[in-house]
């Protein structure tokens, strides 16, 4: 009934009927959902044949019983999840993890090899996800110099003062009174900061950007993570996000795919992981690639190596308001 559910079976449905009209390939997929379990008492097909995709929202594992979840992490299959705490059975399962540690090391990793060290960073009301970006920093030997949440109204205050712009105004106005006379003065923001990370929804980032470059902030480097439990989607032309870096799917970037007709124009992640999904499943039960792969695909970068699965999301910098490829 939610979204990330509705829109990664439609990703695996688009893929199912694409390979279906090309090469007439139609294995038999059965749906399973929660009230199916618990209908059955969580009764699973056990044929050495079957193979699952098993996608494992924060939802469907905290309503699901010990015992159910044993039988299912019993079962050959692909499991798509983000949550790293789950015990899998390595010898008949492969993982496709899309959690946001991950997320946070490849671009903060990318930031630390720009050269960035002394950072702010800003979440908004709706990630409140500040704490484990600076984790992630920190453990990269970056330098946290202070940190703060947007409350998703004017952002002028914020980056002032957390840029410490009323200081500078402050100083100004002393030494007019110390003068007694009125002086002209151009406020200086503070000078250690060399870069700033967002852990927010697109519509804080285009909020924060402007203002940023407002307050004599041109010159900081500015790294996004956008907030993929929202809707949020971006424009064709991202002006307010200028020259700001950022790592998400390829397919939420407005990729155009030439052999796919009729598909959403408003982009989702679990879309993407749904699309990947299948193929993933296809090469996991191919005796020609079983061993080794490696492919660009609506997710991002996957490749299977030595026994696992790998992901990564695609880099961005934002020129002239267009996406410009760093890497993967």
């Amino acid at each position: 009934s939610n979204i990330s559910e509705r829109e990664f079976i439609s990703g695996i449905s688009t893929n199912y009927y694409y390979f279906k009209a090309q090469l007439n390939y139609t294995p038999e997929i059965n749906f399973i959902t929660k009230e199916d379990l618990d209908k059955t008492n969580c009764y699973l097909r056990n044929s050495s044949k079957d193979y699952s995709i098993i996608f494992f929202t924060r939802e469907f594992i905290r309503n699901l019983n010990l015992s159910c979840l044993n039988k299912i992490l019993g079962l050959k299959a692909l499991i798509v999840t983000s949550d790293r705490s789950l015990k899998f059975n390595e010898q008949n399962q492969d993982v496709l993890n899309f959690d946001k540690q991950s997320e946070y090391r490849n671009l903060l990793k990318y930031a630390r090899s720009k050269g960035s060290f002394n950072s702010l960073i800003i979440d908004d009301k709706n990630t409140l996800d500040k704490g484990s970006a600076t984790k992630v920093w920190e453990e990269l030997e970056g330098s946290t110099l202070g940190s703060s949440t947007s409350d998703g109204g004017s952002n002028q205050n914020l980056l002032s003062k957390m840029l410490l712009i009323e200081n500078s105004k402050e100083r100004a106005r002393r030494l007019s009174r110390a003068l007694s006379i009125q002086t002209e003065s151009i406020p200086r923001r503070r000078m250690d900061i060399d870069s700033i990370i967002l852990t927010a929804s697109l519509l804080t980032a285009r909020s924060l950007k402007p203002e940023l470059e407002y307050n004599f902030g041109e010159s900081i480097s500015v790294y996004l993570f956008p907030n993929w439990e929202m809707e949020d989607f971006y424009l064709d032309q991202e002006l307010d996000l200028e020259k700001v870096y950022l790592i998400d799917l390829p397919w939420m970037f407005n990729s155009e795919i030439p052999y796919l007709q009729g598909l959403p124009k408003k982009r989702n992640r679990y879309f993407a992981l749904g699309y990947d999904s299948y193929d993933i499943s296809l090469l996991l039960n191919n005796s020609f690639s079983q061993r080794q792969f490696k492919f660009n695909g609506l997710s991002g970068q996957l490749a299977y190596k030595n026994g696992k699965l790998y992901r990564n999301s695609l880099k961005v910098i934002i020129q002239e308001g267009m996406f410009e490829t760093i890497g993967y």
